[in-house]
């Protein structure tokens, strides 16, 4: 039935268009199903807002599918609407510009005709997925943001797309780690207070960012909760305090969790949480093969890669396109591994600092968020 009114309607679609042109003033944000208000599509949407009179736009909008982001974004002084919206159809059609960040599903993409699309995407890869991994990603006539000529090589062969629909510049997301965020929802603003507090403690901050697997993730790659609990010792004794975040995905698909009894030591935040307002609190990053190390280069602080299951991960799980060894950042394989590399660094920094330099240049190209206002609003 669906494919047997298709073409009806996208000839009452381009009638509309006809008469009624696109706005090039109109911007439509979204992402991550309407589930989160996040990564570089919630970043493009705040800078919009902030600097819209000086690039000329009149309205940047925000949809969703969870009306506690539209009340939170309205009450604070934004434009969003539910995807099902009445409003929404109508800024589907009158946008001349909609960003998403990972899968154009996110929309009516068949009210999308004759706009400029762009998936953000978010993250310069570690691991393969899209076609690397042998799917069928097919961004269609979609441009594709993909920051740098080595993005191009990595992210750009992960979709079915157009080298000249290849857009360069900075990821919005990035920009605001070492800008003020214009806007934090209440959640954010609980959790920063907390960490906030515990960095008062002089506490150093760990943020440990485990990646996307194809089976349930094992904490720390150990089920021993004593030496779990050890380790958290170890963490209280040398002045640090962890916080984590499952990563989104795994959390839906393999249904990851953290257990009651680790919880209680550390802060773990709500899968669907954005991390980027977190990793500005951050004094050094612990994670295996996210995309997050990349965009942890513009902090210019510690990176520790804990690889425990490194040989599966590469072999029977996701893969990687990057050599391991060749990351800016400390490696270690074990958990005795790791308390030996942080207390090594209560005294001293790792030296690494050349090589993340040269892996910022390498991904992002010194591009600014101008660069990416003049590649984005063509």
């Amino acid at each position: 039935m669906k494919n047997f009114f298709r073409p009806f309607v996208i000839c009452l679609i381009d009638l509309f268009l006809f008469f009624f042109k696109r706005d090039k003033k109109i911007v439509l944000c979204t992402g991550w199903n309407g589930l989160r208000f996040a990564d570089n599509s919630r970043y493009i949407f705040l800078y919009l807002n902030t600097y819209r009179k000086n690039i000329c736009l009149g309205q940047v909008v925000w949809l969703s599918n969870d009306s506690q982001i539209c009340r939170e974004l309205n009450e604070a002084g934004y434009t969003a609407y539910m995807k099902r919206s009445f409003m929404s159809i109508y800024y589907h059609l009158r946008a001349g510009y909609i960003f998403y960040d990972q899968f154009n599903n996110d929309l009516f993409v068949v009210l999308t005709r004759r706009s400029r699309m762009v998936n953000l995407w978010h993250g310069m890869p570690i691991k393969k997925f899209g076609v690397w991994s042998g799917l069928d990603w097919n961004l269609k006539s979609d441009y594709l943001f993909t920051c740098s000529d080595f993005g191009d090589k990595l992210i750009g062969k992960a979709f079915h797309t157009k080298p000249n629909h290849y857009i360069h510049g900075m990821y919005p997301r990035n920009y605001y780690l070492t800008e003020p965020i214009s806007y934090l929802t209440k959640d954010e603003r609980f959790y920063i207070d907390f960490i906030q507090k515990k960095k008062r403690e002089n506490k150093k901050i760990l943020f440990y960012l485990p990646t996307f697997r194809k089976h349930q993730l094992q904490f720390l790659g150990i089920t021993d909760l004593e030496k779990i609990n050890l380790f958290f010792d170890f963490l209280d004794d040398h002045g640090y305090f962890l916080m984590t975040k499952i990563h989104t995905g795994g959390y839906y698909s393999n249904n990851d969790t953290i257990a009651d009894s680790v919880k209680e030591r550390i802060l773990s935040l709500p899968p669907q949480t954005d991390i980027y307002p977190f990793l500005k609190e951050t004094d050094i990053l612990v994670t295996d093969y996210s995309s997050v190390l990349f965009d942890f280069l513009y902090l210019d602080r510690d990176i520790i890669c804990y690889a425990y299951d490194l040989y599966m991960y590469e072999h029977e799980d996701k893969g990687l396109l990057i050599d391991y060894q060749s990351l800016p950042a400390d490696r270690v394989y074990s958990l005795d591994e790791l308390k030996e590399n942080l207390q090594e660094k209560v005294y001293k920094r790792d030296s690494h600092a050349e090589d993340r330099k040269r892996w910022l240049k390498k991904c992002f190209d010194n591009r600014t968020m101008d660069d990416t206002i003049q590649a984005l609003l063509r």
